[in-house]
């Protein structure tokens, strides 16, 4: 699908926010596997792009990663907005999760200029330290080039002086849900579950009938996610 493809009227975006090693693809995840969400993660989409052969935007891309900087607004809006429109073509979903994004300000602006409006964003409120050990102990497990103690750094740096703006502006105009992400990861996500429900109401629902939420009680069939504790 091309860049030209319209976007439908009716989607909506919730942005899934947080420093580096937050746990926001794991919740993401598990989101997206109990209810009818769509899950896009930036990181992910840029890496495939990185990793297709022949692409235009390959080799800018790896450079921006291995330095740990946040690549041209352009590129990174206009392939979110193709994923976007490949998955709705896919699923008919009107309902994305989009993790780790936006990063500045200009891409919120760039993305609600072109794409749609976010309906709200859900912000992971996490410590330096249990974030760092997250990271350290993913690189490990996925084998990830990106998780390398300098560029850690530098992306620490990058959330801090950049993506903290996006977050800040959006909490003012009341489109922030904060949740302590610190801690089990059964228990944050009860809390996202509960600040989603707030805010969506009747648009969040189930694939299938969801079990009570409470830290001790989980979808078996999610069991598996909710182990990687160490891999978010």
């Amino acid at each position: 699908m091309g860049d030209g493809d319209k976007v439908p009227s009716n989607l909506q975006v919730i942005f899934i926010l947080g420093g580096p090693g937050a746990g926001k693809g794991t919740q993401c995840t598990r989101l997206a596997h109990d209810y009818h969400l769509e899950h896009l993660s930036l990181g992910d989409v840029m890496r495939k792009e990185r990793d297709t052969p022949g692409s235009e935007h390959g080799e800018l891309i790896a450079r921006n990663m291995r330095q740990g900087k946040i690549g041209p607004m352009e590129i990174t809006v206009s392939l979110l907005r193709k994923a976007i429109i490949d998955a709705i073509v896919q699923t008919d979903s009107r309902l994305f999760l989009i993790d780790g994004f936006p990063r500045k300000m200009d891409q919120l602006l760039l993305f609600e200029n072109t794409v749609c409006t976010a309906t709200c964003a859900v912000y992971l409120d996490t410590s330096g330290e249990d974030r760092w050990r997250r990271l350290l102990n993913r690189a490990v497990v996925d084998g990830r080039q990106d998780d390398t103690d300098e560029i850690i750094e530098k992306r620490f740096v990058t959330f801090e002086e950049t993506c903290m703006t996006v977050i800040e502006h959006l909490e003012c105009q009341g489109r922030v849900e904060r949740v302590q992400g610190d801690g089990n990861i059964a228990e944050v996500y009860v809390s996202i579950c509960q600040a989603l429900k707030a805010r969506l109401g009747g648009a969040l629902t189930g694939r299938k009938p969801v079990l009570e939420l409470t830290p001790s009680c989980t979808n078996p069939e999610t069991a598996s996610i909710l182990s990687m504790e160490s891999r978010i």
